[in-house]
């Protein structure tokens, strides 16, 4: 039986291991009650800020419910520990195929991750929303 105690860093990696499947509620499991998550620079149309594990898996659930034929192939976070443990902050690459391409696309982002007590309590997500409405706009 181990002892090992999760340190903020191993659950920031265990929630960017979850990410690729959109399970909401295996996401969900690793937030805090009343856990915040921010979108600065939201897709027009997307909020800004939802407050709650219970508001924050139902809106993963409808936003990826949406995304049918989209392949997620890898998520790869790069993890950066500040002087503060419990604040992360991350680089992200998803790389993605959208349906009826045989391309290959790369979603970055920055978060900005708080966790306290075992979860996270802040998700802020500093996503690249001009390339992604672009891209819907493309397609449209």
């Amino acid at each position: 039986m181990s002892t090992a105690v999760e340190t903020p860093r191993d659950l920031v990696v265990r929630l960017f291991d979850v990410l690729p499947s959109r399970d909401a509620d295996r996401f969900a499991a690793l937030l805090a009650p009343d856990v915040v998550f921010e979108i600065p620079f939201p897709i027009p149309g997307e909020p800004t800020r939802i407050e709650g594990r219970e508001q924050i898996r139902a809106y993963l659930a409808a936003r990826w419910s949406n995304m049918p034929g989209v392949e997620v192939h890898a998520i790869r976070p790069v993890i950066h520990e500040t002087a503060d443990p419990g604040l992360l902050i991350t680089e992200i690459d998803v790389d993605v195929t959208r349906p009826g391409s045989d391309r290959q696309w790369v979603r970055t982002s920055v978060n900005v991750i708080r966790v306290e007590n075992g979860l996270v309590t802040l998700f802020r997500d500093y996503m690249d929303t001009g390339r992604i409405a672009a891209m819907r706009a493309s397609r449209g």
